[in-house]
């Protein structure tokens, strides 16, 4: 009896199977349309907005003197450091964009009258870039276009400007007393020749600008010796986003003084902020009937976009973004009966130019 039923059983699971296998061999095929012009008409995307933010930082490297604990002492100058310190601070933000295709926005269009010979111009991405026309040119800033820049900047402390019997003393104490006193005569000496006492007077003031400038680079010199050195190094980051919505105050990235722009979750860095506000009516346009003829564009939103730390405000834009407007259908009419030049924006969709060859 117990095998029986275990028998039927068997069947039974088997059946089932047979079914569900049969049942899936019935699904049809989902296959996505590739982008590109066919013999029928051509199939291609509209593109959604993707940011980049640029961002130049700057560190700065301070490397105290040999004779910084004794500049007090020879020179009079208070809060001389006399330990390496290390600082990051951004020194210019950016903003460009770039266009990625929106999976969301895929059409086709058949090609009819003039239309038929129409050259359909696409990105690698397949988004539809110009209609008989060329694509626009559009680049994206680099750290040479930038607005602000930097260079490396270290004072020399050459030890040949210190003078022999400075070299030949027995102490750091000693070299720095003795360093303290060319510096005080090269002082007086460059006061004399500007009010014009010095014994030996140039005799123009080129000359006498020159032997200035000496005077004064020689000092200087001479002076990081106590003082110490700066040296500031500049390098160029590009962080990327593609907004699907409003950003409320979210962390973006973090500076940290020693490694410099480290990722938002580490929190040995300050935190910067990003908000992104549209700036778009809430209402957009209803889309048109897809049946028409035509090509259909995107019309951008415009976002403001805000970088801050704590309550201070690094830079803002207004930007346009595919994804925070709606889409509208060019008149079909006008490909179909004229020559029609159509010129997208490849980072938003929206028209360039647009300019119809009317027949004579």
């Amino acid at each position: 009896m117990f095998k029986v039923q275990s028998s039927k059983f068997k069947i039974q699971s088997i059946v089932i199977l047979l079914l569900f296998c049969l049942s899936l061999s019935a699904q049809p095929e989902m296959t996505q349309l590739q982008p590109g012009q066919t013999p029928e008409g051509a199939v291609y995307y509209l593109p959604k907005t993707s940011l980049r933010v640029h961002l130049l930082v700057e560190k700065q490297t301070y490397t105290p003197g040999q004779f910084a604990r004794y500049a007090e002492r020879y020179l009079h100058l208070k809060g001389v450091v006399q330990e390496e310190q290390i600082s990051q601070r951004i020194v210019s933000c950016e903003v460009s964009s770039f266009g990625v295709r929106d999976t969301s926005k895929c059409y086709s269009v058949r090609l009819k009258g003039k239309a038929e010979t129409a050259e359909i111009r696409l990105s690698e991405q397949g988004t539809l870039l110009a209609v008989n026309d060329e694509p626009l040119a559009y680049s994206v800033p680099t750290l040479s276009t930038l607005k602000s820049q930097t260079s490396n900047l270290k004072p020399q402390t050459s030890t040949f400007l210190l003078s022999s019997e400075a070299l030949a003393a027995g102490s750091t104490a000693k070299m720095a007393e003795i360093t303290a006193q060319q510096i005080q005569e090269l002082q007086e000496r460059r006061q004399q020749l500007a009010t014009g006492e010095a014994d030996e007077m140039p005799q123009d003031e080129q000359q006498l600008r020159l032997m200035l400038q000496e005077i004064d680079q020689k000092c200087n010199q001479l002076m990081a010796h106590f003082t110490g050195t700066v040296c500031r190094d500049s390098s160029e980051h590009v962080l990327t986003l593609c907004p699907e919505k409003e950003i409320k105050h979210q962390v973006l990235f973090r500076i940290s003084r020693r490694l410099g722009l480290v990722d938002k979750d580490d929190l040995s860095g300050i935190p910067y902020y990003i908000d992104l506000k549209n700036l778009s009516p809430a209402e957009h346009p209803a889309p048109e009937n897809k049946k028409l003829l035509g090509f259909y564009v995107n019309v951008p939103g415009m976002a403001q976009l805000t970088i801050s730390q704590d309550d201070q405000t690094l830079a803002q834009f207004q930007v346009p973004l595919a994804q925070f407007g709606f889409t509208e259908l060019r008149d079909g009419d006008l490909f179909r009966r004229f020559v029609t030049h159509l010129q997208l924006h490849p980072a938003t969709g929206a028209v360039v130019r647009q300019q119809v060859e009317l027949e004579k």
